[in-house]
């Protein structure tokens, strides 16, 4: 009886671990992320695709905010940034991470000047639509991916 109740011990610590520490998730930094930016529930950060979150008018809107950028950045390689970051229940968004990676999907470098201009004009967008379930809104991971090609941003997803 006292294995059983040990193995259960066991069990449920972890499946508590595994609910709580995802592979992914973005833990505030104190060196890199503004402080004035709050989740709503730390322990408890959906992906965008569970609960809907989006931004108002969709993908398309965000092509168009970021049109200009796109016909004046230049880029000496190909490849596709990412920009991961969490966008809160009251629409705000931050904890911003970056992954670059070449057209084979390997580590790749991209002028650090350009990434920062991106993050900034992603930051300037203020219609985010937090996800939400049965009228409760969730703090939730989004994903924007810029697919850069011939030296400039080809596309938005």
């Amino acid at each position: 009886m006292l294995v059983s109740f040990l193995l259960a011990l066991l069990i449920t610590c972890w499946i508590y671990y595994q609910g709580t520490h995802r592979i992914g998730d973005i833990a505030f930094n104190k060196n890199i992320d503004d402080s004035k930016f709050e989740v709503c529930n730390e322990d408890r950060i959906f992906q965008y695709y569970s609960v809907g979150t989006n931004y108002s008018n969709g993908e398309k809107e965000i092509k168009r905010q970021f049109s200009e950028l796109m016909s004046n950045l230049t880029f000496k390689n190909s490849g596709f940034i990412t920009f991961r970051f969490v966008v809160n229940c009251n629409g705000e968004i931050g904890r911003f991470r970056v992954k670059t990676v070449d057209t084979e999907l390997k580590e790749n470098h991209f002028e650090e000047r350009n990434i920062r201009h991106i993050e900034e004009k992603i930051k300037k967008l203020k219609k985010w639509n937090p996800g939400s379930r049965k009228k409760q809104n969730f703090d939730s991971y989004y994903v924007l991916t810029f697919k850069i090609e011939d030296g400039k941003i080809n596309d938005i997803f």
